[in-house]
C-alpha cells in the first residue's frame, strides 16, 4: 500500500482529508512543516499533500526542502488563494505535480491522488531503469577498459616498442583530429581507435615483428593480415563497430594500393586515414633496432613525398603544422637544460663540497636530470646510470660544479611551476618505500623515476606556458593528458620517455614514465608504482587519496600493497614535505 502524507495546520482538514483516502491508501498526517520533514525522514512517501498557507512554513517552502531527499515523490498542494507568482515558479521548476483550490470536490481530489500515484509509479519505474541503464553502461566500460588493459598488457609482451607506440599514435591522431572539428564523442573514438590499431599484430609471429632487416615477400604477405586480424578480434566487442572499421582500414593508401581492400581517397574511413599518418610520422620518428630516428623535419619530408599516394593531403597538411612536435623534438635533442624547479636561493657553490652538492641533487630535479645527462652522454655512454649516486661519482666533482653553473645560469624558471619541486621530492620519497616494500625497481632507480617524472610537464610549460596554464586548471590526470595531445600532439608523459631516453636511461623507466597517468590501461608494475607515487604526492590527507585511486584491488595485489601499506607511505611524505618546508 503506497504512503500518502497530509500536512495541515488546521485539524479539521486533516481529519477529513484522512478519511477520504484512507480506505486506498497508508495515510500519514503533519499539523506543521517540520513535523512533516522529521517524518519523511522515516517514511518512504510516494504522494505529499499539503496545504500553503502554514505558520513557520509555507506548503511551498515544504516542497522546495523535499525535493533532494524524496525526489520522486508526487507533490499536491491545496491553497485558499492565489499566490500567482510562488506557484509557478514550483510548477516550472518540477517541484508541485499540481495545485487544488480550496474548498475541493472530494472526488475530484481522489481522482487526482489516484493519478498522481500513477506518476509516481511511472516516475519510479523510469528511475530504475535509468540507474539499471547506467549499471549497464558502466559494467559495458569496464569490460571494455579489461579488455583494452589486457590488449596493452599483451602488446607489451609481444614486443616492448608496440605500447609507447600505440600510445603515442592515439596522441597525434587525436590532436589532428582535433583541429579537423572533430566532436568529443569521435575524438573519443578515434583515440581508442588509434591506440588498438596494431591489435592484430598479436597473431603475427614476434620473428616477423622484430626483423631487425627488410621483410621478403612471403614475410610481407604476413604481416598484412594484422589490419583484418584486429577487426576481426573487435568483432565480439560491444561498440566497437566505428573503431573496428578504423583497425581494419588503417593501411589503406590514398590512391587505392593499399591493403586489406583497396579502398581510396574518402572511401577509406576518415579516422583510418588520421591514423595511417600518425602511425607513420611515430614510426620514422622513433628508434628501431635497424635504424635511427628520423628527426621531425625529415620525418615530415618523408611524409610529403607520399601525399596523394599513401596518405590523405589534407591530414598530412595538419600533421606539419603542429610546430609545437618540432618544438619539442629539438629541444629535447639539442640537451634542454632545465632551470631549478625550486626558488629557493642555493649556498654559494664556491663554498659547497661534493657531499653537500650532491644532496642538492637528490632534491632538484633540472640538478639530477642534467647529472645523468651528462654521465650517460659523455662520461659513460658505454654503461649508462640509472640513479643520482651512480652519476654523480660518474661526473666527479669539477664536472658537478659546472653543472650546477649551467643549471643555475639557465632561463624561463618563472615558466615552472613551483609546486613541482615539492611534489617531485614527495613523489620520489614515495616512489622509493613502494619499491622498497614491493621490491619491483631498485629502491634508488624509483627514487630517480619519482624525482624526474614531471619533466615532461616542465619542458611543456616553459616552452608553452600559457596553454599548459590553462592546462593545469583541470585537476584529473588523464582528462589533462588529453587535453595536453590534443594541444600538442603529444602529452608530457610522452615527453617524459623522450627525455628519459634521450638521457640513456633504461626503456622500462621510459616507459613507466610514459604511461603512469593512463590508469585504465597500466599493467606494467613499474609504471603502477609511480602512479601510485604520483598520487600519494598530490594528496595532502590519506582519504583525498582513497578517493583519487582507480585502479582496483586486483592490480594492488599485482604490487603486493595493502591500504595500510599506501597509508604508512603517505604518513613518512607527509612529514617529508613538512621537514622541507622548514628546513
Amino acid at each position: 500500500m503506497y504512503k500518502v502524507m497530509i500536512v495541515d495546520d488546521e485539524p479539521a482538514n486533516l481529519r477529513l482529508l484522512e478519511r477520504l483516502l484512507s480506505r486506498s491508501y497508508y495515510v500519514i498526517t503533519a499539523s506543521s512543516g517540520a513535523e512533516a520533514l522529521q517524518l519523511l525522514n522515516e517514511h518512504d512517501v510516494a504522494l505529499l499533500i499539503t496545504d500553503q498557507r502554514m505558520p513557520g512554513m509555507t506548503g511551498i517552502e515544504l516542497l522546495k526542502r523535499t525535493v533532494d531527499f524524496r525526489p520522486h515523490m508526487v507533490r499536491i498542494i491545496l491553497t485558499g488563494y492565489t499566490d500567482v507568482s510562488a506557484l509557478v515558479e514550483a510548477i516550472n521548476c518540477g517541484q508541485v505535480y499540481k495545485y487544488i483550490t480550496k474548498p475541493w470536490n472530494n472526488d475530484d481530489l481522489r481522482l487526482t491522488a489516484e493519478r498522481a500515484i500513477e506518476y509516481y509509479q511511472m516516475n519510479k519505474s523510469r528511475h530504475e531503469l535509468q540507474i539499471t541503464n547506467e549499471r549497464l553502461k558502466d559494467r559495458l566500460q569496464a569490460m571494455t577498459n579489461s579488455f583494452v588493459r589486457a590488449i596493452a598488457d599483451a602488446l607489451e609482451a609481444k614486443d616492448k616498442y608496440m605500447r609507447g607506440h600505440s600510445r603515442r599514435v592515439s596522441g597525434y591522431a587525436l590532436a589532428i583530429g582535433k583541429r579537423l572539428g572533430m566532436d568529443s564523442g569521435t575524438l573519443e573514438q578515434l583515440s581508442l581507435a588509434a591506440f588498438l590499431h596494431d591489435l592484430g599484430k598479436l597473431g603475427t609471429p614476434e620473428q616477423l615483428i622484430q626483423k631487425p632487416g627488410a621483410l621478403n615477400e612471403d614475410e610481407q604477405a604476413i604481416m598484412r593480415l594484422h589490419p583484418e586480424l584486429g577487426s576481426r578480434m573487435l568483432a565480439g566487442v560491444p561498440e566497437m563497430e566505428e573503431i573496428k572499421a578504423a583497425v581494419r582500414h588503417h593501411h589503406e593508401n590514398f590512391d587505392g594500393s593499399g591493403y586489406p581492400d583497396g579502398l581510396e581517397g574518402e572511401q577509406i574511413p576518415l579516422k583510418a586515414r588520421i591514423i595511417r599518418v600518425a602511425d607513420a610520422y611515430d614510426a620514422l620518428t622513433s628508434p628501431r633496432s635497424f635504424r635511427k630516428p628520423f628527426s621531425h623535419e625529415e620525418a615530415i619530408e618523408q611524409l610529403r613525398k607520399k601525399v596523394g599516394t599513401f596518405f590523405d593531403p589534407e591530414v598530412v597538411n595538419i600533421l606539419c603544422k603542429l610546430e609545437t612536435l618540432a618544438n619539442l623534438r629539438n629541444a629535447i635533442s639539442n640537451g634542454f637544460t632545465f632551470p631549478r624547479f625550486s626558488k629557493s636561493p642555493l649556498p654559494p657553490l664556491s663554498s659547497m663540497s661534493f657531499a653537500e652538492m650532491f644532496l642538492e641533487v637528490e632534491r632538484e630535479p633540472a640538478l639530477a636530470a642534467k647529472a645523468i645527462y651528462t654521465a650517460n652522454k659523455y662520461v659513460c655512454p658505454e654503461s649508462p646510470k640509472s640513479t643520482v649516486v651512480d652519476a654523480c661519482e660518474a661526473v666527479g666533482e669539477e664536472m658537478l660544479r659546472l653543472i650546477f653553473e649551467q643549471v643555475i645560469s639557465a632561463p624561463l624558471a618563472e615558466n615552472i611551476p613551483e609546486y613541482m619541486s615539492m611534489h617531485s621530492i614527495r613523489t620520489a620519497n614515495a616512489a622509493r618505500l613502494l619499491a622498497e616494500h614491493t621490491r619491483i625497481l631498485n629502491p634508488d632507480e624509483a627514487y630517480l623515476l619519482g624525482l624526474l617524472h614531471d619533466l615532461g610537464g616542465a619542458l611543456l610549460h616553459s616552452l608553452f606556458q600559457v596553454e599548459m596554464e590553462i592546462a593545469s586548471l583541470i585537476s584529473d590526470p588523464a582528462i589533462r593528458c588529453e587535453r595536453e595531445c590534443a594541444a600538442f600532439g603529444v602529452d608530457h608523459c610522452d615527453v617524459g620517455q623522450w627525455l628519459f631516453e634521450n638521457y640513456g636511461l633504461p626503456r622500462r623507466l621510459a616507459l613507466a614514465v610514459q604511461s603512469h597517468h593512463d590508469a585504465l590501461r597500466i599493467n606494467s608494475p613499474s609504471a603502477l608504482l609511480l602512479h601510485l607515487a604520483d598520487a600519494l604526492a598530490h594528496a595532502d590527507t590519506f582519504n583525498e587519496f582513497i578517493l583519487l585511486e582507480d585502479l582496483g584491488p586486483e592490480r594492488l595485489a599485482l604490487l603486493r600493497l595493502k591500504r595500510k601499506d599506501l597509508e604508512d607511505v603517505h604518513k613518512v611524505i607527509a612529514n617529508t614535505n613538512l621537514s622541507l618546508a622548514y628546513s
